[in-house]
């Protein structure tokens, strides 16, 4: 037996070196096949996208190349990253940095807006503009335009730049979207990557639409979320596809038009899905995370859906060892696929396009100082937040440019799509249920680029307890458009009561007439400081009742003005940090119209302190005259919500005034959602009062109020709902839109 045995294992190792020798003739006379070439599909699906991340982080563990990717919306982010020779985890790194809470909104904080963007926040309008032109309304195409998230991905594409064909980035790419003016298809593989992404990202109602190549495109994800012909048709053999599209909703929640409408797009989107999933064959590879009912708008929880695309594509590991190679040719593939070096250019120019906007040199003149600088997005996306914040643009966009040896940038500013006109309105109501009540409505027409610098104007109309209308004229100039030239001209009439206690003993009609032109400078996003000179006609005339507190009078007036405005204000309606100040001194003489020579000054500060949900704004108001003025614009009015609580809005008027006020309140919710509308509750103290005379002044003449609120930051604007108190027995309820921290008109 053992004899036998002996002669089996001969037998078998003759075999087997005949076999080796057998395989290593073959092998020299013919090579062996080239390793499958393997695309990658990665779909849409908002921030359940961030999967892709963690299916990226598996496949690398387990050794398998990729040779193309195909993408679509969030897949198109990803994917571009990792196709420019972003690992993983610097991907993970880059978008765990951004700040959710502000990448949805277009504006820049509002700390570094300029102060004229500022100032609007206080003239008591909805936070909400429609456009007109060629006499029709216009609406904003989306609630974003994108701008931050362009900024963004221009930093990320720097280190490839200079690649025009997707083709040649470190692994070849196509991004997914679609032609929303023909329903088609659209294949980016060519271009400025940065715009083809944010094309393909473009979900319809929240991003606006972007015209790239005079075609108007949106999401990708609406014609094709899986786009797999799209990788085959790169030369891939073999696909491995990533489907991270969300569940339909129940039947429970289709409670509205919006929801059935969004549930009938889901439902296509899926039939489309399922069709170009189905054309996978045995060799390729489909990867579902189990992301069950993960939101798709969690963006801030993104390291959640890293972690499942991780394990969901793990718990694949056998069929991934079919696509896996050797680490030693894995690494030779990935050696090739790295980010390209990137150092950082000297700027020697720049070109600012005048194709899409009427106000070129309003963004070219922020830009005059990067020729001779380095490369500096900061500093580039500091100046264009500038120049956006202003309010004209849908958007900027820049890129990295060369011209013979030099760099330089190229800048593309766009008009907003609804604008260069626009409407906006206000409204005021307050009512002590008692028979007092008064209303403010209020209309307002903007135009803007009525020059290459950015000249706009103004027309106003107020309906309510001050009637009137205005307008005025926006000129800036100077190098950086620091300085600026204000004419205007406003037409007002009020009816003012006098009151005896509680009771209205008189009530009188004021009338004004005025033009004048202010001179300002912007000195920084911080403070203005301005000259102003004006002349009108003011005329009072007693209605009912009878009173010896204004003298019925026509009179001329002219005046010069001096003064100062400073906000550092994180938020004009619901503060939590910053201050907020003007000082005007006002000099009426007679050699300007004036009957009688005097001085008004005023003077107003609010500062703001938070500690977590819990805020507090602390405000001084005080207005005096010296001499004679003899004229409305002397006058001092109080009353209202935060302005002596209890009393109608201006309701008090006199000659002399002061306020003290301490104004509190509370956030309630969940402060960590990204889509929320935040809601206060809280409460004020006031003390203060009007004189007419200096003599009248005393602490026993102080009226101390108080009040109680609940405010909401709607889309449209703060509403507060509140109720009055003051200790004369003044009381009333409140219903505003707009700041509390704004003067009353």
């Amino acid at each position: 037996m053992l004899n036998v045995c002996r002669v089996v294992l001969a037998l078998a190792s003759g075999l087997l070196a005949f076999g080796a020798v057998a395989e290593s003739a073959a092998t020299t006379a013919e090579p062996s096949a080239a390793p499958p070439r393997i695309g990658l599909v990665l779909g849409g699906g908002g921030a359940r996208g961030a999967a892709h991340i963690g299916v990226l982080k598996a496949l690398e563990r387990e050794h398998v190349p990729i040779h193309a990717i195909a993408g679509t919306s969030m897949g198109a982010i990803v994917g571009s990253m990792y196709a420019s020779g972003y690992s993983p985890d610097q991907i993970e790194a880059i978008l765990g940095s951004v700040d959710y809470q502000t990448f949805f909104s277009d504006e820049p904080s509002r700390l570094d807006l300029p102060m004229r963007r500022k100032e609007q926040d206080f003239r008591d309008l909805l936070d909400f503009e429609l456009g007109f032109r060629d006499g029709r309304i216009q609406f904003p195409r989306g609630l974003l335009q994108g701008q931050k998230f362009l900024n963004l991905m221009r930093r990320v594409t720097l280190p490839v730049w200079n690649v025009e064909r997707f083709d040649d980035l470190p692994i070849p790419f196509r991004a997914v979207a679609t032609d929303i003016g023909k329903g088609e298809r659209v294949v980016f593989s060519e271009g400025d990557l940065a715009l083809a992404v944010r094309a393909s990202m473009a979900v319809p109602g929240a991003y606006a639409p972007i015209r790239v190549d005079g075609r108007l495109m949106v999401d990708g994800g609406l014609v094709d979320n899986v786009p797999i012909d799209v990788v085959r048709a790169m030369g891939v053999d073999r696909v491995i596809v990533v489907d991270v599209s969300g569940p339909l909703m129940p039947e429970s929640e289709l409670d509205s038009p919006v929801a059935v409408s969004l549930q009938m797009i889901t439902v296509l989107m899926q039939q489309r899905t399922d069709q170009a999933i189905a054309t996978l064959g045995p060799n390729d590879l489909l990867i579902r995370p189990a992301l069950g009912d993960f939101d798709s708008a969690a963006f801030d929880k993104g390291k959640d859906a890293i972690a499942i695309g991780e394990q969901s594509t793990a718990a694949l590991s056998n069929r991934l060892r079919d696509f896996a190679l050797p680490p030693e040719a894995y690494a030779a593939v990935r050696a090739k696929q790295q980010l390209p070096a990137f150092d950082t250019p000297l700027i020697a120019w720049v070109d600012v396009s005048d194709a899409r906007t009427r106000t070129p040199g309003q963004v070219s003149r922020l830009l005059a100082d990067q020729p001779g600088q380095r490369l500096d997005p900061d500093a580039i996306e500091s100046r264009l937040a500038k120049a956006y914040g202003a309010g004209s643009y849908e958007r900027i966009l820049y890129r990295l440019g060369r011209k013979d040896d030099a760099f330089g940038l190229k800048v593309t500013p766009v008009d907003k799509g609804w604008g260069p006109n626009y409407i906006g309105f206000g409204l005021q109501i307050n009512d002590d249920f008692n028979g007092r009540s008064d209303y403010q409505i209020a209309a307002e027409a903007s135009f803007t680029g009525l020059n290459r610098w950015g000249a706009e104007a103004r027309l106003r109309m107020d309906l309510g307890r001050v009637a009137g209308f205005s307008g005025e004229w926006f000129q800036p100039f100077g190098d950086t458009g620091q300085l600026y030239l204000l004419p205007g001209v406003a037409v007002s009439a009020r009816n003012q009561p006098v009151l005896n206690g509680l009771d209205t003993a008189a009530e009188y009609r004021f009338e004004q007439l005025k033009a004048g032109i202010e001179a300002g400078w912007l000195v920084n996003d911080r403070l203005t400081l301005f000259a102003e000179l004006e002349r009108g006609v003011t005329e009072t005339s007693l209605l009912v009742g009878a009173s010896d507190q204004f003298p019925e009078f026509r009179l001329q007036f002219g005046s010069i003005g001096f003064g100062g405005r400073y906000d550092t204000l994180d938020n004009a309606f619901f503060p939590s940090q910053g201050s907020r100040g003007s000082v005007e001194a006002t000099a009426f003489r007679e050699a300007l119209g004036t009957a009688n020579n005097g001085e008004v000054v005023a003077v107003d500060w609010n500062t703001a302190v938070s500690r977590g949900r819990y805020h507090g704004v602390f405000g001084l108001v005080g207005q005096t005259e010296f001499g004679e003025p003899d004229a409305l614009e002397g006058l001092a009015t109080l009353g209202g919500l935060a302005q002596l609580s209890g009393y109608g809005e201006r309701e008090l008027v006199g000659r002399h005034s002061a306020l003290a006020r301490a104004v509190f309140y509370r956030r309630f919710g969940d402060m960590t959602r990204l889509v929320s509308v935040p809601s206060y509750v809280g409460f004020s103290l006031e003390s203060g009062n009007v004189w007419d005379s200096r003599d009248d002044i005393s602490r026993d003449s102080l009226i101390f109020a108080g009040s109680v609120f609940v405010g909401v930051s709607t889309p449209l604007g703060p509403v507060f709902l509140g109720y009055g108190h003051a200790d004369t027995g003044a009381s009333s309820f409140y219903l505003n839109f707009g700041s509390l921290f704004s003067g009353r008109r």
